[in-house]
């Protein structure tokens, strides 16, 4: 039987399981789970399947009933909708927080919850990168901590770094030392979203550190404010999208120096206004 645990998308939970009965029992129909679930609308599994309604508690409860979902299984579903249904970066945040406590989910998706913090927390990226540095030191735990720039806790860098190993991301010597490996990461959409927001927020954050702590040899900020259509605000994105993919590759292959630390290069384009009507 499918295991609501295994999913970070209730809709697609609803549809799988739907379809494992339906495969079992040729004669399970949407009329069928209605009289299961207490439902009078017919067609109201099938919106909540293809994503044209939301649930309400009342629609959790009656669904939960219809599936016949034990007490833990019909908790993580609750928390599940929440999640997908939450408007709001911090309300998705909170709701997956209370996801990642559930043993069940924990011990199905193992390193769902590593993936979600690789991008939450911005240093765990910053020392995949930094043991990339052609520095002649021993890059050992110690060494990353040292240079962490906000200075990051002890603990936070000893949990990154076993996460990162957990994924497939960095490696460990007998001597302590690390190394950075190249893996493919598959990431629920559903959480990588959320992370993703989350890596950019705390990006930001840095950046007006950086401005008002830095000095202006190391750092370089530029803006501009001017009116746009539709059509050039679009074009402007295409554009920065390719100057960040060529910015990239000259960095990558440039090799005339060593390279002696990590910086970040925020490119950002967004709205300041409301679009008026024509």
């Amino acid at each position: 039987m499918i295991s609501v645990f295994d999913f970070t998308n209730y809709r697609r939970f609803l549809r799988q399981r739907f379809s494992e009965l339906k495969k079992k029992n040729p004669l399970f129909s949407f009329r069928s789970f209605n009289r299961l679930a207490g439902l009078s609308s017919s067609g109201f599994l099938k919106l909540v399947m293809d994503g044209k309604r939301n649930l309400a508690e009342a629609g959790i409860e009656k669904i939960a009933r219809g599936f016949k979902l034990n007490e833990s299984e019909k908790k993580y579903f609750r928390a599940l909708v929440r999640f997908n249904q939450a408007k709001t970066n911090e309300e998705k945040n909170q709701r997956f927080l209370e996801l990642s406590r559930n043993k069940k989910f924990l011990a199905a998706k193992p390193l769902t919850s590593a993936q979600y913090r690789l991008f939450s927390h911005w240093y765990y990226v910053a020392m995949l990168e930094l043991v990339r540095l052609d520095a002649g030191e021993k890059r050992d735990l110690a060494w990353l901590h040292a240079r962490m720039n906000p200075q990051v806790e002890w603990k936070s860098i000893k949990q990154a770094a076993e996460e990162l190993k957990k994924l497939g991301l960095l490696e460990e010597s007998a001597a302590g030392y690390l190394g950075r490996l190249e893996a493919m990461l598959t990431t629920p959409d559903e959480v990588q979203s959320l992370s993703v927001a989350n890596f950019h927020q705390q990006m930001c954050r840095l950046a007006a550190r950086a401005v008002m702590q830095e000095d202006s040899s190391d750092r370089e900020f530029s803006a501009l404010t001017i009116a746009s259509s539709e059509k050039s605000f679009q074009k402007a994105k295409q554009e920065i999208q390719k100057f960040r993919k060529k910015l990239h590759s000259i960095l990558e292959q440039d090799r005339e120096a060593p390279r002696t630390f990590v910086a970040q290069i925020n490119l950002q384009l967004f709205k300041l206004s409301h679009p008026v009507k024509s």
